[in-house]
């Protein structure tokens, strides 16, 4: 649980720490209204590419200067493809094609930030990308060349890990039509 709701969203009253569902939480003494600190929904992208792949060089905060998969946060009422696709758009200037949904992720925005739970996607780019809005500097990594002290979220190491163990994994030959 994190201290960032101080105040009922409802009535603003001051909120007190409960146990509630076998967790601390905010809760409201006035009305009853209760901060679950529920994860805030992301889209991010691997990018796949003759040069390996793409990361992107953060250029705010949190991990301000370190390396990062390019994506963000879903606007209401959009959906997750949608917002991958807008936020491409936005930070590489270019469109791309979703070619598989690879996993969730889940982190926080920063080490005390808020809760993000991430759709993480696996696509091509229909363009060249070049650094936009948040993005200070797009770069090709070769698969056995990632920068991974370099990278600010732990969510994206994991994501990468995996994608890379799971892209190295031999592949269960196909049968036959007909075959037995």
């Amino acid at each position: 649980m994190t201290a960032r709701a101080r105040h009922c969203l409802a009535c603003g009253a001051r909120l007190t720490t409960v146990r509630k569902e076998g967790r601390r939480r905010r809760r409201c003494p006035r009305c009853g209204w209760t901060f679950y600190d529920n994860p805030t929904p992301a889209a991010v992208a691997i990018v796949e590419g003759r040069g390996g792949i793409l990361l992107a060089r953060r250029a705010a905060p949190p991990y301000q200067g370190t390396w990062d998969l390019p994506g963000g946060f879903l606007e209401s009422g959009e959906l997750p493809d949608r917002a991958l696709g807008r936020e491409l758009r936005e930070e590489l200037g270019t469109r791309a094609v979703i070619t598989r949904f690879h996993g969730f992720g889940t982190d926080r925005y920063g080490r005390a930030g808020f809760p993000i739970l991430a759709m993480v996607y696996v696509v091509r780019l229909a363009g060249i990308p070049t650094a936009r809005s948040d993005v200070s500097e797009v770069r090709w990594f070769r698969r056995d060349a990632i920068p991974w002290r370099q990278i600010g979220f732990p969510s994206i190491k994991r994501t990468l890990r995996d994608y890379l163990r799971r892209r190295a994994a031999p592949r269960p030959a196909r049968r036959a039509p007909g075959g037995g």
